[in-house]
């Protein structure tokens, strides 16, 4: 009957109040250290430290994980390490090394997942030799298809199906009626791009040393190719692009007389213009364009605008008798637009400038980084739009949107003649050909590799998946123009 007493009733009350403070102090806690712990903070020799998440993985996949020459394990795995500056390298039996210096910051994560490892030896093995150097050298935007045309094939291309395990060629034909026939001068022909229906390519074709003319070329049915300057002559242009990769609709930009047209295919008699005084300009999705301007400029200088719909944004103001450099992409939903003038060696970086515009209408946008690169003249998203390259020759300003991290760096093997600037290889690596051997390296100038020889006039091919690589090289001994196929994957 304890509980009728007073006094140890009292006494219980206490116990159960103490007990509940107790196992309150320890659920908070608990609360506390898994907090702690998921901000990656941890104890180690009695001091507190915070700890990173590093994501590693590589292809080919698994290969061996050195920290500071210690053994982690393999690729395709996560190692958690107190935040500091660790040296990583990557090894497997039969490809050269990668390796960097990584900065782990403690609660945060970096991602690692693009190493490519080259093998120690690469091997090619010969497709096709060329008796003349092939005018036309490209893929398409799926990476399904190769074309190449030989210069001395009579407007006949090789058409090479990538995904096939023995790679053989399919010769097409254009329709002799839309191609005019060159009957003095030089003649060539250039790749302006390919359509997101990967089967469309639009091709430049100088004939007569001076004559240019625009086709439209179906490599799934080329009886279906369409001279777009016959299409098109009553709306005389001196180039022309598609607009959002559509090979059914096409802007048309009149350099003498500085206007930019809409046109389609579809919808004949629908040509519009849509902007007049125009130096330069980029377009993005249908209704998107960023262009070089003198209307409503002051004298000597040259507005950078941002068309959406019919709305236009001022974006920032250069120097007029400038070469401009712009383009725009959306990195996961966000929009960033890149300008950049010759003369200014600068390249400046926005992150969605239209809605910084919208919300403070009367101050101009602020960028979010700016590139130092002498004379740049070559400017571009990489394949993923993770980076942005401004380039000046050799020189590079790189910039990262997902780690908010630019990169400037001077390459010391030299582009050879006639490129004029690297090109993007994938989304994490860049390539040019440098004393006839194709070099590759990563966004921020690591893991720098000589692969295989290849002629300057042409950028290198991959599969889907960059299991072999395509180039074209001169044969000392046959004189032949070699498509080569070399194997990224078998050491």
């Amino acid at each position: 009957m304890d509980y009728l007493d007073p006094k140890k009733n009292f006494q219980h009350k206490i116990l159960l109040l103490v007990g509940y403070i107790l196992i309150s102090i320890a659920i908070g806690l608990s609360t506390v250290i898994l907090l702690f712990e998921a901000y990656g903070y941890g104890v180690h020799n009695g001091q507190v430290i915070q700890n990173g998440l590093i994501v590693l993985d590589s292809q080919p996949n698994p290969a061996n994980i050195y920290v500071n020459n210690v053994s982690k394990g393999t690729t395709n795995t996560n190692l958690t390490l107190e935040s500091g500056i660790y040296n990583f390298k990557l090894t497997l039996n039969g490809f050269r090394t990668w390796s960097r210096k990584i900065e782990i910051d403690g609660g945060t994560i970096a991602y690692y997942d693009y190493p490519l490892l080259i093998p120690n030896k690469l091997h090619s093995s010969l497709i096709k030799g060329y008796p003349n150097i092939p005018l036309i050298f490209s893929e398409s935007l799926n990476k399904q298809y190769l074309l190449v045309l030989d210069s001395g094939s009579n407007n006949v291309f090789d058409l090479y199906n990538l995904t096939n395990t023995k790679i053989s060629s399919t010769q097409i034909s254009l329709p002799a009626n839309i191609v005019s026939q060159n009957t003095s001068g030089v003649e060539s022909w250039n790749v302006i791009g390919w359509a997101n229906d990967n089967t469309h390519v639009l091709l430049s074709h100088t004939f007569d040393g001076t004559k240019v003319e625009y086709i439209l070329l179906d490599v799934a049915n080329p009886s279906s190719s369409i001279n777009l300057s016959q299409q098109f002559a009553s709306y005389p242009f001196s180039s022309i692009n598609f607009i959002n990769l559509n090979y059914q609709n096409y802007y048309l930009y009149n350099q003498a007389a500085q206007t930019l047209d809409k046109v389609s295919l579809s919808n004949p008699g629908t040509e519009t213009n849509v902007l007049n005084n125009v130096l330069a300009y980029d377009g993005y999705l249908n209704n998107t364009i960023l262009y070089a301007t003198p209307t409503e400029a002051p004298t000597g200088l040259v507005y950078i605008n941002e068309l959406q719909g019919n709305n236009i944004y001022h974006i920032r103001t250069f120097p007029a008798n400038s070469t401009y450099l712009l383009d725009m992409a959306s990195y996961s939903g966000t929009i960033y637009v890149a300008v950049g003038s010759s003369s200014l060696n600068k390249v400046y970086i926005y992150q969605d400038p239209v809605s910084q515009l919208q919300n403070l209408p009367n101050h101009n946008p602020v960028p979010i980084q700016v590139l130092f690169v002498k004379d740049p003249n070559y400017l571009n998203f990489s394949q993923n739009t993770q980076f942005i390259v401004a380039e000046g020759y050799n020189q590079f300003g790189v910039y990262d949107f997902e780690n908010l991290h630019g990169y400037n760096y001077i390459t010391k093997l030299p582009l050879d003649p006639p490129q004029t600037h690297a090109v993007w290889m994938d989304g994490d690596r860049m390539t040019y050909v440098s004393g006839g051997n194709l070099i590759m390296f990563e966004y921020d100038h690591n893991y720098r590799q000589i692969l295989v020889p290849e002629l300057a006039q042409f950028a290198p091919v991959f599969d889907g998946n960059y299991h072999n690589l395509y180039t074209i090289s001169l044969n000392q001994k046959t004189k032949t123009y070699d498509l080569n196929q070399t194997s990224l994957i078998n050491p």
